[in-house]
């Protein structure tokens, strides 16, 4: 099978694993990402508060618990996954969580307050980081083609933000960083196994929730066209917090397979 196959039939079976009753982190990850689109395109902040921050703890679940059918099943630690992974991987949940008070505790999409973006950003960083080390752990290794294209990506969306305001070099800063993490997980192929494939989907799919989020801070709040914009970062981040969990770990357990 080609990659594109490959990484097609992991994205169903992700999709359909969600729906495994039998192991409750699916639906419980379907739940909050729905509750907070919910809460997203009525306004009603409550909601929000409720469903937002179980989005990553529920994907972080189901990445630790994949090794236990399939992949990794029968090896030592947590769901195959050996302790430094599982700390990774936790680290990387926990900071991800975290940004996701810090920016929903501050007007969510719609802030105009630069401080707590930078402080959002910095968590989301701490996460970023942490992941692109379980990958570079795992084997994956940057490709010159993904990551020219991520360099220009970045660079140009450094360029806008520094040509608003110079008070923006941190979340340009931020920018380079999830850009590089990006291109590390696009960088994935055959070796790292086929569950692992759907990484060359999930670093776009975040790169595009970010952007998502610096056209909703122009939006008129309250209007349609600002909610669809909500709806829409929360249906971004939720499928790329996903599957950059569960990839990574499904990689870190490739690797860790005897020769």
């Amino acid at each position: 099978m080609t990659f594109p196959s490959v990484m097609t039939r992991a994205l169903s079976e992700r999709v359909l694993s969600l729906m495994d009753t039998s192991r409750p982190e699916g639906p419980a990850f379907l739940a909050a990402a729905a509750g907070t689109e919910l809460a997203k395109a009525t306004g009603f902040g409550p909601l929000e508060k409720l469903c937002k921050p179980l989005i990553v703890p529920a994907a972080l679940a189901i990445a630790l618990r994949d090794g236990a059918r399939g992949e990794g099943a029968g090896r030592p630690g947590v769901g195959g996954l050996g302790p430094l992974a599982t700390m990774l991987l936790s680290v990387t949940g926990a900071a991800y969580t975290t940004g996701d008070v810090i920016l929903m505790l501050g007007g969510g999409h719609a802030s105009r307050s630069k401080a707590r973006l930078v402080s959002g950003a910095a968590a989301f960083g701490v996460g970023h980081l942490a992941l692109g080390g379980l990958m570079l752990r795992s084997g994956l290794r940057f490709k010159p083609l993904q990551s020219a294209v991520h360099g220009v990506v970045a660079g140009a969306a450094g360029a806008i933000l520094l040509s608003e305001d110079r008070a923006n070099a941190p979340l340009a800063a931020y920018g380079g960083l999830l850009a590089a993490l990006s291109a590390l997980a696009t960088s994935v192929d055959r070796r790292s196994g086929p569950a692992a494939s759907v990484l060359a989907v999930a670093g776009p799919v975040f790169l595009l929730s970010d952007g998502l989020i610096l056209v909703r801070r122009k939006a008129e709040g309250g209007t349609a066209l600002a909610r669809a914009l909500d709806v829409g970062v929360i249906d971004t981040y939720a499928t790329a917090a996903l599957l950059l969990l569960t990839g990574t770990a499904a990689a870190a357990r490739t690797a860790g397979r005897p020769a």
